[in-house]
């Protein structure tokens, strides 16, 4: 048996023995192998480095990134991070969720940016009540009552707008909670504001931390997230070469847009000085950062001339610098560039797919105010069951921040079990609930007749579930009053409403010949009444109500006469119609409205009586050019109208030339054709100021009975103007003139339309 067995185990042995010979011979070769292996991943490392891109902040300057963006990608350089601050993380964080270039300069070249910059609605899209509003509201201020105290908002925009605009613009990319799950890693940079210090923001919500990124500090509402406050990063790190280093790059690709200096004759205003501190602050962080590019990485500097940050009208402009500047280094920017294959299909990899708008499988709301949550939804017109419709959404968010009780209204999408989810988030305003809003009027046509008109509002919101409020307007000046009323809407909806109200106002009335005054009465009025209404949509408003009052008439110039005391009880109803854009200048739309006011001794009048007004606008628009075309009637019906109510007419825009309510009588009509044309404006959202230059013609007069209005005893009148919206309110400076020899120079502050 042993024998037999040995001749294997030699065998065996001699296997063993070849093995290890065999293993010992090609070990060389195998080491030269990995060797090769590793060298060849050497090589690969040296020609297709890690590339990060780092984008500046600057405003519209920042638009200079797509142009840069469009280079590298004619030049096949692969993005692997990018990093954005402000105006670069709105351009960085599009492109790394998949947008192209040309997909961002179309939206940028296409965002109304005055509305961008701007949180309330545009006129017509507000609440028939906000419209009312808005129409005795002047003075670009809005402060509110906490606690007993003055309270103001934490910027003068709380980005309402432009948070909707983001959102929408990456909705593809909503459920994406890691950066780094982008189509390429992104980081945008945003600053602490109590303490200064830059915050890397790598999770959450993308759209957010954009809109956190560029909140530039008193412009924009800081963005609260995970307990901090956050503003504009430019402030802590405005060129974030670090960030992108510490993500593992092996070349920088740094854009710094920079921040325009102001010259020493430009610094001509206290706001332009504490601009200039801050610019100078930006660009000390932003030199320091770059003075951390290594030797092999790239500092891009587009020259932008005069472009400004607020200066968004020139981004076309800005976008070619950005592409020069980058074509400059076109010659050592091909190092970095991957072949036309590879290329084509790495970018293929990183453009976003088709988005497929989601069935909404429910819609929730988070409502952190005394409002209830089913008003809130009531203003929503997206059920579950619907397919998002990002226009049918923007109109619900804009209805529900109507309701004037929140700071912000947002939306988000949440994904069960693949089903998604619209939650709506209602945030209260911070300086609530009560609010200050002041009015100012003035009027002067430099021949001894003037006045003005001081107004402040202060509402009280929120006083129940159903959003009731408690407002209170005082006067001040030629025509004092003061009125208060309850507001009380009767369902969710807030479609139909109860007012108990009452008032007092005291105002002059005029007699004048051969235009001279020859005597001045004062009225003044005491009165209380109801009203019931319904809202239509935010286009409409009908409205009845009862008044009872009191009150008297006295001389004020003129032979002395006691004050003759009056009564009244009438029936009021109105219905009204508004879809103008503007209060100020209208650009478009129309606005109507008829009155009819029934008086009767059993409701306590002196007499009985009727009372009609009409009154419609229309304007229309080309380019810079607007006409609107006015025309309105006021009517006794069918009894002889006491002093105090009889109906005037004159001053500027009102058969211009005369003075205020030159023009008295029992009827008055009033046809007027008026023509602007913007020259030119400043600014952006709540801080634009157009000037504008034009004229009117004017055809109307007052008459005493029926048997006298004819065309043949009308009055023409017309005027020239120039005017412009300020935070003040609308002014106008006009020479009026008429065919009876009337001529003035008017001053005019207030709303005309």
């Amino acid at each position: 048996m042993t024998m037999e067995r040995e001749p294997l185990r030699v065998a065996i042995d001699h296997v063993r023995v070849v093995r290890v010979l065999s293993i010992i011979l090609l070990f060389p070769v195998l080491l030269h192998f990995f060797a090769g292996l590793v060298m060849a991943a050497d090589v690969v490392r040296d020609h297709h480095p890690r590339v990060g891109l780092v984008l500046s902040g600057g405003g519209a300057r920042g638009t200079a990134h797509i142009g840069v963006l469009k280079v590298l990608e004619e030049l096949r350089i692969p993005i692997d991070v990018i990093v954005g601050t402000s105006m670069g993380a709105i351009v960085g964080g599009m492109y790394a969720a998949g947008s192209s270039p040309e997909e961002i300069e179309q939206l940028v070249t296409s965002i109304q940016w005055n509305e961008a910059f701007m949180d309330r609605p545009a006129l017509e899209d507000l609440s028939f009540r906000r419209k009312q509003d808005s129409a005795g509201q002047m003075i670009k201020f809005d402060a509110g009552i906490r606690n007993g105290r003055l309270s103001l908002p934490l910027g003068l925009v709380q980005g309402q707008n432009l948070n909707f605009i983001l959102k929408s613009q990456l909705l593809h990319a909503a459920l994406i909670d890691d950066f780094d799950r982008l189509m390429v890693p992104f980081r945008a940079v945003a600053a602490d504001i109590e303490t200064g210090k830059a915050v890397i923001m790598g999770k959450g919500d993308l759209a957010a931390a954009i809109r956190a990124s560029m909140s530039i500090p008193g412009v924009f509402a800081p963005v609260e997230m995970d307990g901090r406050l956050l503003v504009d990063g430019g402030i802590a790190n405005n060129l974030p070469v670090d960030v992108a280093r510490n993500m593992g790059v092996d070349v920088l690709i740094a854009v710094n847009v920079g921040t325009l200096r102001r010259s020493r004759e430009n610094l001509t205003s206290a706001m332009m000085i504490t601009t200039q501190v801050m610019t100078i602050l930006i660009q000390k962080n932003t030199d320091e950062q770059a003075a951390t590019l290594r030797e092999g990485d790239f500092l891009l500097q587009p020259e932008l001339g005069s472009v400004g940050s607020g200066d968004f009208g020139k981004a076309s402009e800005a976008i070619r610098a950005g592409e020069e500047v980058a074509r400059r280094a076109a010659d050592r920017l091909r190092k970095l560039a991957l072949p036309e294959e590879s290329y084509a299909l790495r970018l293929a990899a990183q453009r976003r797919l088709p988005f497929t708008m989601p069935v909404v499988s429910s819609v929730s709301i988070s409502n952190n105010s005394p409002i209830a949550d089913e008003v809130v939804q009531a203003q929503c017109r997206t059920r579950a069951g619907d397919t998002l419709d990002l226009k049918i959404l923007e109109e619900d968010l804009k209805r529900i921040y109507s309701v004037y009780t929140f700071e912000k209204v947002d939306f988000r999408l949440t994904d069960r079990d693949g089903n998604k989810g619209l939650v709506i988030d209602a945030k209260e305003k911070s300086w609530g609930p009560s609010y200050l809003r002041l009015g100012l009027g003035i009027e002067d046509d430099f021949r001894g007749s003037a006045g003005y008109n001081v107004s402040v509002d202060l509402t009280a919101t929120s006083l129940n579930r159903l959003g009731a409020e408690w407002k209170s307007h005082l006067q001040m000046g030629d025509t004092p009053r003061f009125f208060t009323e309850f507001y009380q809407p009767l369902d969710s909806g807030l479609n139909y409403f109860i007012v108990p109200r009452g008032e007092y106002r005291s105002w002059n009335i005029n007699s004048y010949s051969e235009k001279l005054t020859i005597s001045q009465y004062r009225a003044t009025l005491f009165e209380a009444g109801v009203d019931i209404g319904r809202q239509f949509g935010n286009w409409g408003q009908l409205c009845l109500g009862l008044r009872r009052g009191y009150g008297d008439v006295g001389v004020r110039i003129g032979s002395p006469q006691p004050n003759v005391a009056f009564d009244t009880g009438y029936l009021w109803g109105a219905f009204a119609y508004d879809r103008l854009d503007s209060f100020n200048f209208p650009r478009k739309g129309t606005s109507a409205d008829l009155s009819l006011m029934i008086s009767r001794t059993e409701l306590g009048s002196d007499s009985d009586g009727k009372g009609l007004a009409a009154n419609v606008i229309t304007a229309f628009s080309k380019w810079r050019h607007t006409i609107l075309a006015g025309l309105s009637v006021q009517t006794s019906l069918d009894s002889d109208a006491l002093l105090q109510n009889r109906y005037s007419l004159g001053g500027f825009l009102n058969l211009s030339g005369f003075a205020q309510d030159e023009l008295s009588g029992q009827h008055t009509g009033l046809a007027r054709l008026i023509y602007y044309y913007e020259l030119g404006s400043t600014g952006l959202g709540e801080f634009r100021m157009p000037l504008y230059i034009g004229g009117s013609m004017e055809a109307g007069n007052a008459w005493e009975s029926k048997g006298d209005i004819s065309a043949r005893t009308l009055v023409y009148a017309g005027s020239l103007l120039i005017g412009a919206e300020t935070y003040l309110g609308p002014v106008y400076l006009a020479y009026g003139v008429a065919e009876e020899g009337q001529r003035s120079i008017y001053l005019y502050v207030g709303h005309k339309f």
